[in-house]
């Protein structure tokens, strides 16, 4: 008998065993890659979601922050009167105080009718405009200065001034040395009519 095949045949079960083995361990490996590939691509995608949780969380904090510093400035907008009806007869007063408060010669004053600053203004507020004409003799340039101070500081509405013309007075008598001119706009904001 041939020491090969008598070697193959007490081996024989072992080299099957073997083979079977080996085939099982080839079963496991491609198994466990694509077990591992299938992880990756779960880890990735859940890497994925987090980043985009973790994206529009951010935007979602971001977009928090600006509301609250937008309702900040509203709310400022609104205690300082820029929101709602004119107070005409409050600027009256207002501009009567300033007057006796800086001891100023003469004030004098128009105000023209209240219009719509631009009409095609999107939002659900009407920029609204009183244009007043203002003439003051002035016994030196600071009185007008902290007249429009007075104001911008104390009023309940937005003064936006257009232009001011100062002029020397010739000496007839007056102790009123300037003549001060001047055109400021009176704003509010008005909520649209449906």
């Amino acid at each position: 008998m041939n020491p090969l095949v008598y070697v193959l045949r007490h081996i024989r079960w072992n080299l099957l065993l073997f083979l079977l083995l080996a085939l099982l361990g080839a079963a496991a490996v491609y198994a466990s890659r694509n077990m591992y590939a299938v992880a990756q691509k779960s880890n990735k995608q859940a890497l994925d979601k987090r980043n985009e949780i973790q994206a529009k969380l951010a935007n979602a904090r971001n977009e928090e922050q600006e509301l609250r510093e937008k309702f900040s400035r509203y709310e400022n907008i609104l205690a300082r009167g820029y929101i709602g009806i004119e107070r005409r007869l409050d600027w009256v007063e207002q501009i009567r105080k300033v007057k006796t408060t800086r001891r100023l010669l003469e004030v004098q004053y128009e105000l023209a009718p209240q219009q719509v600053l631009d009409s095609k203004n999107a939002s659900g507020y009407d920029f609204m405009v009183s244009n007043m004409k203002l003439q003051m003799p002035l016994l030196h340039e600071e009185d007008l200065l902290n007249f429009l101070a007075d104001l911008r500081n104390n009023f309940r509405a937005y003064i936006s001034l257009n232009s001011c013309n100062v002029v020397r007075q010739p000496k007839v008598g007056s102790s009123a040395q300037l003549m001060a001119e001047c055109s400021i706009d009176w704003i509010t904001l008005r909520e649209k009519n449906p």
